[in-house]
């Protein structure tokens, strides 16, 4: 799936959601959640992940996001990770998710094409 096919849905809001510590099978699916809760009922259709407190991230993190995205996406809206630390990043690599997500190195640069400012 191409980066294009992925930006299907337009971003008119974001979110920044901050994860940190260690996602693992004791964490990961409150990060899911959390992620989940912050999209809202309706009308921001943007989330970006914020990767940048990450120590720790294992498959179960993985498993996670997944589920938060197939979710988002499935309810037309976006979702984005941002600020990878090297742990996660390298998840996301050897898995290939890139091809999934759109991994921004900066949360600002996530923004950038957001047209309304995002919330914290």
């Amino acid at each position: 799936m191409s980066g294009r096919e992925r930006e299907r849905f337009p971003c008119t809001e974001a979110v920044v959601v901050p994860i940190h510590g260690e996602i693992d099978i004791a964490t990961a699916d409150d990060m899911r959640d959390r992620i989940l809760r912050a999209a809202g009922p309706s009308g921001r259709s943007c989330m970006v992940v914020d990767l940048s407190g990450v120590v720790f991230f294992d498959a179960s993190g993985v498993r996670a996001l997944m589920g938060a995205y197939r979710r988002l996406t499935g309810e037309g809206r976006h979702m984005v990770l941002a600020e990878p630390t090297s742990v996660p990043a390298r998840i996301l690599d050897a898995l290939q998710l890139h091809e999934v997500f759109d991994v921004y190195p900066l949360v600002e640069m996530a923004l950038a094409h957001i047209n309304r400012p995002a919330r914290r």
